[in-house]
Parts: structure tokens; sequence; C-alpha cells
């Protein structure tokens, strides 16, 4: 089947991480169905046929669900058409707005001392103090972290390992801090596994049953830190990446630093994550301008 032999290339050719490559296969199972449902094959469908389902799903979806649906699907018909399955991409007529960026909750810095200063009474608490903190320290993806093992850690270099979006390495630095607490939590950690029969699991983050913390559980663990702390504002994991480049750029990071330890291929998508907080902008606004009082 045709979805079948794009999705092997996604994860096989393109070494896309398992949530993209997940996503991209629901768009198009999704596709699929409505156009069976049609009586409309892939290599039959056309560009009105395109136009009339970017209508239906504007329907159904929010704005930026449908420029991610109808990406997955164009992307799929143009590999469609690299092997010559198809005479035209029917979705190149079609305009994929540009969704305003909505940049994710940024914590404060008091707001992440408050996040980390928790209380901890088991291992578990403890577990979710070094996510946090590892995620802050690293401004890596919540996927890179729970993908590391012990043995990618290097105490003496103050860094780890990481394996991001398309198996790229990269290594990410620790502070000392972070470091002495790691210590601390792998102590733990070994005495937790061994009640769990669990010795040999090489995963940094375990969840209850002692084998690799799953992707799934991650946002679990923030909705409940986000009711404990009363938080209104958005709380997951990209909101602590986020926070990492925020606070790093406050402080004075180059944007290209910044960029490389977020792994990103393009200063572009960095500034979306590295807009400059007010209480910044005031700051270098009363230190520069000749008329703003600070003598």
């Amino acid at each position: 089947m045709e979805i079948d032999a794009y999705i092997n290339y996604l994860r096989s050719v393109r070494a896309l991480s398992e949530n993209t490559v997940k996503s991209y296969e629901n768009d198009l199972r999704e596709f699929s169905i409505y156009i069976e449902k049609r009586g409309i094959g892939f290599s039959s469908f056309r560009r009105e046929d395109a136009r009339e389902f970017v209508r239906y799903i504007s329907l159904r979806y929010k704005e930026r669900s449908v420029l991610r649906k109808l990406t997955s699907i164009r992307c799929f018909y143009e590999y469609q058409l690299k092997n010559e399955k198809i005479a035209e991409n029917p979705f190149d007529s079609v305009s994929l707005r540009k969704s305003e960026t909505r940049l994710p909750a940024v914590l404060t810095e008091e707001e992440v001392k408050e996040l980390l200063s928790i209380e901890r009474k088991c291992f578990i608490d403890e577990r979710d103090h070094i996510l946090f903190l590892f995620l802050y320290s690293t401004g890596c993806r919540i996927s890179e972290a729970l993908s590391v093992d012990i043995n990618d850690i290097e105490y003496e270099q103050r860094r780890v390992r990481i394996v991001g979006k398309g198996s790229k390495e990269r290594y990410l630095f620790l502070p000392k801090k972070t470091v002495k607490e790691l210590r601390e939590y792998l102590e733990k950690r070994e005495l937790f596994l061994q009640e769990k029969g669990k010795s040999n699991e090489k995963a940094l983050f375990v969840g209850n049953s002692g084998k690799r913390l799953p992707f799934s559980s991650s946002h679990i663990i923030f909705d409940k830190y986000r009711s404990v702390l009363s938080w209104q504002k958005e709380f997951t994991p990209h909101t602590l990446r986020h926070s990492f480049a925020t606070h790093m750029m406050d402080r004075g990071a180059d944007i290209r630093l910044v960029q490389e330890l977020l792994g990103h291929d393009s200063i572009s998508t960095t500034q979306i994550y590295t807009h400059v907080s007010k209480t910044k902008l005031k700051s270098v606004y009363d230190e520069t301008h000749p008329h703003s009082g600070k003598d």
C-alpha cells in the first residue's frame, strides 16, 4: 500500500522521530478514509478534489491542525511524484496560509526555582525533579531526554550525548549543580530498579515499572505539577525548552550558540524560541537611550 511504503521511507531513509512519523501516518490514514468513502484513488485524486478536501477539514479542525494535515499529504504526494507514481501533485495549487506564530509559555527564573524546590517524598518525585532540572539545564527536547542512557553522561566533562532529529548527535552541557544532583539521583535510581528487578535498565529516566519512561507519560507529569503549583499558564516539556533559550538570551548568549544547543538546522527556527523578554527590553532601553534618565 502506498502509505505503508511512504511511512517506511520516513523511518528508514529520512530517519524522522517516531512521534513525527506517527503524526504523518495518522494524517494519511484519515485522508485515505476520506478518499475511499468518495470512491477516489490516490492516483486519481485531482486539484479540484484537493480544494474540496481543504474545505472539508477546515470546517472540522483549527487552522494549526489543517496546516499540519495539508503538509503531511502534500509531502506524501511529492514523494509519489518523485517516484513517478503520479503525473502531478494535486496539492500544488493549494495555498498553505502561514499560521500566526504563537510563542509557547515561558517560565520566569523565579518560577523555575519554585518548580525545582517542590518537596520530594519518594523516588518518583526525585525522578520528576531531575527530569525538570535536566530539561531546563540542557534545553533538549523531551523525546531526546527520554532517550538518554546513563552511559551517555560524561560527568568529568559535565556533558551529555544527545541523539536528536534525523539521528544527529550533539553534546549538551550540565551545570555543576545538575551533575551533583544527577549522581545522587542515580544512587536512588539503582535502589529503585533493584526493587523492581530491573537492574539492567539503561535508561536515565524510568517509569513506575522500572522500564524507560514512555513519552506518553511526560505530559501527565507536567499536568500534575501545573496543578500542584496552581499555575494558570501553559506548562509542558516545551515550556522548559523555551525557558532555557529565553533565559540564555536574556543573559547575553549569542543566538548562534543557542541555535547549536537547541539542535536547530536553521537560525530562523531559533528566533521563534528566543524572543527577548519585556523586562530585558526595558533594561536595555534604560541602559542605552540618552533620555532614559539612568544618570
